[in-house]
């Protein structure tokens, strides 16, 4: 695992100093990166953090001071404390963050000054699912309320999923261009011709999602 920890140390002239030590991992962790409970991992390994925690303390003779609670974690002086049940949108890091990193890194592949239809919704979307040799993987959405469109990779297919999410968003970028609203643009695509990249959308797949995280529930979190 690459960059596990990053330790910076900051000493003054009087003979003050701090030691900083931040982890990229949850290893130690209740719940894992993407939300999910990991209860035979964390004991495991959280007493491996505590003991360096604890020796560290002991070699400076400071005390170890928490970080701010984030989404991720909650700092404490052993290593973290167990995230709250009753919080969902806490844990729910893999929805807040993991997924507007992905579309972002996929849009990042179109052209510069591509045209794009804004690729979040508060509303109901359409979608159809878009299959390569039998496949699902992925699904092409829009939304009749708002200017919105997009494409969701299925996750349990990996690269190959990413890859035909490029190939999508770069057609709706075409018809966003050509001044389709994302309905007229989600109907027209299902046309399209089946290639080895993209798939094809499957005929007679055409659903309602109340919203683009249900959808992204469907396109898979692992």
């Amino acid at each position: 695992m690459e960059e596990l920890f990053l330790i910076t140390a900051h000493v003054w002239a009087d003979g003050a100093g701090t030691l900083a030590l931040r982890t990229f991992a949850d290893a130690w962790m209740s719940h894992n990166l993407r939300g999910h409970q990991q209860s035979e991992v964390q004991r495991e390994n959280a007493p491996r953090l505590k003991a360096a925690l604890t020796g560290i303390a002991q070699a400076l003779e400071a005390e170890v001071v928490p970080g701010d609670t984030t989404a991720f974690g909650v700092p404490s002086q052993d290593g973290f404390d167990d995230l709250p049940e009753e919080d969902p949108d806490l844990l729910d890091s893999w929805y807040r963050f993991e997924v507007p990193r992905r579309t972002d890194r996929l849009l990042e592949q179109l052209p510069d000054g591509t045209a794009q239809f804004d690729n979040v919704t508060e509303s109901p979307v359409n979608f159809f699912e878009v299959a390569r040799d039998g496949t699902a993987i992925g699904y092409l959405w829009a939304s009749e309320s708002d200017d919105a469109a997009g494409y969701e990779p299925r996750t349990p297919m990996g690269k190959a999923a990413l890859d035909a999410a490029v190939e999508w968003l770069g057609r709706l970028s075409e018809a966003k261009a050509r001044g389709l609203s994302p309905t007229r643009a989600l109907h027209e695509l299902t046309s399209s011709r089946a290639d080895s990249r993209g798939g094809a959308v499957t005929p007679g797949s055409l659903r309602t999602a109340d919203s683009l995280e249900d959808l992204q529930d469907l396109s898979g979190r692992e």
